[in-house]
């Protein structure tokens, strides 16, 4: 079986079709949602899920959440001496949702369609895929998180008409737009920021609650990690209830020692409050959709329907201001927001098994791929914009006398930066006279949205392929990572509690 895997910044969850429709599996605590947190007890033991998520709170400095943010960036983590890379510790997460659906399912599961921010790079995919094959899952399809959404609500036969898609999760927030016709899905435009979700609010109320104990009180919670923690945890509470109702109180007894004794924190803290916080993050917000409806070339009248997805997406402030955005727009909101994309996932399976039929799926890339040229100008092999799988060929040549090899660095332009992805080095058997050389560059990108490179000489037929920074084997099972891969301790050793 396949099943459909959202890989959380904040939660995790696994789903799978049924002959009557996508459903989540049920974890040890019969919960449908399991934290996307790494809590290690020792070197060689780590606690993941809610136990990692309330051990947390004692050893914070063991704990690692919201590593799906960290997709991509080799910088490690350190924890008992060791490096740890992002996708090593995100592998420890796959291998407890491979635990959990293998439990509840009573099958061996090795193969998953895994969602993604549709604004993820390669570089972050690639590391998507490494951390499922430490988990010991396959991935079969990379499944972009609202296209993921949009499937869950319309499978099959569907009325034609154009959609909006707004996710805005723990960590990131994606907008894309969508047509729908007759089982045909077919992406117009996609944006949104890898840097922007419910964290981004919790950590702006956690600061302003610091803020006031140290004004008020005179003691610095924030220098304490234990204490830190608590803060934080409480404010993701009270931002939660907002979402139902217009106050909260903040009740944190006993979480520190000051000069006058305990220290106690309660606040009640309003949604008037919270908002007026926030406000620079709603601006942002607003400002996303406008830029991906630029894009698409479609004014928010010609929206028909918007679909909500990710926990955050309750924010009363959110959905009033999407509602006068898109004034003559359903609002489909029957399924619970942060199980969608999971449920979604379990749809594509279910299409990749070939038990559901008449749905095609048209997405596209968010990010322009290209090279640099011996200039040092960004040359775009495939656009912003362009709907994958797509293979696209360039030829090149060689810009010196006498030239023998010759190197291309692989980019991706993510706004207004390029993003290095690899390197491609190619070294002929003899050397070219000036201008010589026909080197045909190929990129193409699979039905999952990553990258493969490589060059041919069209005189001799010698191929080369790009080396991936990251060393990545999509798809490659986790027993075939080896100890050192990235400057890391193999975390073979590490047993999941």
């Amino acid at each position: 079986m396949i099943v459909g895997i959202d890989f959380g910044t904040t939660n995790s969850s696994v789903a799978y079709l049924t002959p009557r429709g996508p459903e989540l599996v049920v974890n040890e605590r019969g919960e449908r949602m399991t934290p996307s947190v790494v809590c290690f007890r020792s070197p060689h033991e780590a606690l993941v899920g809610e136990l990692a998520r309330s051990g947390g709170l004692l050893r914070p400095d063991q704990t690692i959440a919201r590593v799906k943010r960290r997709m991509g960036n080799p910088a490690p983590y350190r924890v008992f001496g060791r490096e740890l890379s992002p996708a090593g510790v995100g592998g420890l997460v796959f291998a407890k949702l491979r635990r959990y659906a293998e439990d509840y399912l009573k099958e061996t599961v090795t193969q998953a369609v895994v969602t993604v921010p549709a604004y993820f790079d390669d570089a972050q995919r690639h590391d998507v895929l490494e951390a499922a094959a430490r988990g010991g899952i396959h991935v079969v399809r990379l499944l972009n998180e609202p296209t993921a959404a949009a499937l869950a609500y319309r499978p099959a036969q569907v009325e034609e008409g154009t959609f909006i898609v707004l996710d805005l999760g723990g960590g990131t927030f994606d907008i894309t737009v969508l047509h729908s016709s007759k089982g045909l899905h077919q992406v117009r435009a996609t944006g949104g920021s890898t840097e922007l979700g419910g964290a981004d609010f919790d950590d702006l109320l956690g600061e302003w609650v610091l803020e006031e104990v140290r004004r008020g009180r005179g003691v610095d919670l924030g220098a304490d990690p234990v204490a830190r923690a608590s803060v934080m945890r409480g404010v993701e509470r009270v931002k939660i209830d907002l979402s139902s109702v217009e106050e909260s109180m903040l009740l944190l007894p006993y979480i520190a020692s000051g000069p006058e004794g305990p220290i106690h924190v309660q606040t009640e803290i309003s949604r008037k409050t919270f908002e007026r916080l926030a406000e620079g993050l709603f601006a942002k917000i607003r400002g996303l959709v406008q830029s991906v409806l630029e894009e698409s070339h479609i004014a928010p009248e010609g929206i028909d329907g918007v679909i909500y997805a990710g926990g955050s997406s309750r924010m009363p402030r959110f959905r009033r201001e999407m509602e006068e955005l898109f004034p003559r727009a359903s609002v489909r909101g029957e399924l619970n927001p942060d199980e969608v994309v999971a449920l979604g996932a379990a749809v594509c399976a279910g299409i990749m098994e070939g038990r559901l039929e008449n749905v095609e799926l048209r997405d596209v890339l968010p990010h322009a791929l290209g090279v640099r040229d011996d200039r040092g100008e960004f040359v775009p092999l495939v656009d912003r914009g362009t709907v994958y799988p797509v293979t696209a060929v360039r030829l090149f040549t060689n810009a010196r006398e006498g030239q023998k090899e010759v190197t291309v660095e692989v980019l991706q332009r993510r706004d207004d930066r390029l993003v290095p992805l690899g390197v491609l080095e190619f070294c002929a058997p003899t050397a070219w006279a000036q201008g010589e050389a026909e080197l045909a560059v190929t990129f193409a990108v699979d039905a999952s949205g990553v990258l493969a490179v490589a060059a041919e000489d069209e005189a001799t037929g010698k191929t080369g392929e790009m080396t991936i920074p990251s060393g990545v084997l999509p798809g490659a099972p986790w027993e075939e990572w080896e100890e050192g891969d990235r400057g890391e301790l193999f975390l073979g050793d590490v047993t999941v509690l």
